[in-house]
């Protein structure tokens, strides 16, 4: 996840966050458990992911480590249990056909392969407006460098927000591309001159559909006291080009979530203090709590907020032509397949 980032800035913001002087003894190890996951009422399987933060000792090493071998379960308020399976290091997923129900509520339950028992406050689900629409936007940022700039494009959802409740909501993106790769120009490292790389073409692959979980990494939420009852469009993604995605076309599936009060706080407080860039206006850093605890040592801090949310799903297709300018186009000299969630089978639903 990106993700190094986040965890960085959010241990740095518990460590120095107090208006005391803290003495730290840096031969001692300070890991803390990141969870990092949600439920809703979409389709299965649902994951949860768990990583330990970073490691201070002699030398600042092993930012993240995967928390395996964990025993994972949701319950929800009528007792029922439904336990999670390491997939992958540290990911763990539900059962394919199972999801979040309106109006239950649901509690977290971790216990790490060390015997650590930590625990969600329970979240219940409430319902979530429908997106009505999809609206994109092409945007391009410059910096400093006149030469170099950002680009992409903005994913707005539109939608009515219910007039008789108050309402909160999160939005979180899924995307899957099209690549073209040339293995045919593979070649391995020459141990005489390193300078001069040794052919090694390979047979496949050059073709892969690539599957992510949110190109866009930052925190986008809403509170409704400003637009309750109102016909709004919010900005649900920004989708970068990274010289990859928009080679040909980019499918984006846009989740539109319900959270409670109590996470969208969490994510307020957590996105402003990942806007934190050094200025002297800067608002001073604030200890990140969230709804998770240790059940033997409730003072220990954990990061991460897991929430129970219903949803709305929609997609649409942003073909290459939405963008006014590109970013350089990357190549890969090698199969495909080695790429993250790559795979040569063609997605049924890919137009």
């Amino acid at each position: 996840m990106k993700m190094n980032r986040r965890i960085l800035l959010i241990i740095l913001t518990l460590i120095y966050g107090c208006i005391d002087p803290i003495e730290l003894d840096i031969s001692e190890e300070l890991r803390i458990l990141v969870v990092e996951g949600f439920i809703s009422t979409g389709p299965g399987p649902h994951r949860i992911n768990l990583s330990k933060s970073a490691k201070f000792g002699d030398i600042f090493t092993a930012v993240i480590k995967s928390e395996v071998g964990a025993d994972v379960w949701i319950r929800d308020n009528d007792g029922n249990v439904t336990f999670l399976t390491e997939v992958s290091t540290g990911t763990y997923f539900t059962p394919d056909d199972w999801r979040a129900e309106l109006n239950k509520s649901y509690t977290l339950n971790i216990i790490t392969g060390a015997g650590a028992h930590y625990t969600s406050s329970p979240e219940t689900v409430v319902p979530v407006a429908p997106i009505d629409s999809l609206i994109l936007q092409f945007k391009k940022i410059p910096t400093v460098d006149p030469a170099i700039f950002i680009s992409g494009v903005e994913v707005f959802a539109r939608f009515q927000d219910p007039p008789d409740s108050k309402d909160f909501y999160i939005w979180r993106n899924n995307g899957t591309y099209i690549i073209e790769t040339h293995p045919e120009l593979f070649t391995i490292r020459n141990i005489f001159d390193p300078g001069m790389p040794i052919p090694a073409p390979k047979d496949c692959c050059s073709i892969c559909w690539i599957f992510e979980f949110n190109a866009d990494f930052s925190i986008k939420i809403l509170d409704d006291k400003n637009s309750n009852g109102t016909i709004n469009t919010e900005l649900a993604a920004f989708i970068p080009d990274n010289g990859l995605r928009f080679s040909s076309k980019y499918m984006a599936v846009i989740q539109q979530l319900s959270i409670s009060s109590e996470a969208h706080a969490f994510f307020d407080l957590l996105e402003k203090q990942l806007s934190i860039d050094g200025d002297i206006f800067d608002p001073p850093p604030a200890t990140i709590r969230g709804n998770l605890i240790n059940l033997d040592n409730p003072e220990e801090n954990v990061i991460g907020y897991f929430h129970a949310s219903d949803v709305s799903i929609d997609t649409i297709f942003i073909e290459r032509s939405v963008l006014d300018d590109f970013q350089n186009a990357r190549q890969i000299n090698d199969d495909c397949r080695v790429l993250r969630l790559a795979t040569v089978d063609k997605p049924d639903f890919w137009e």
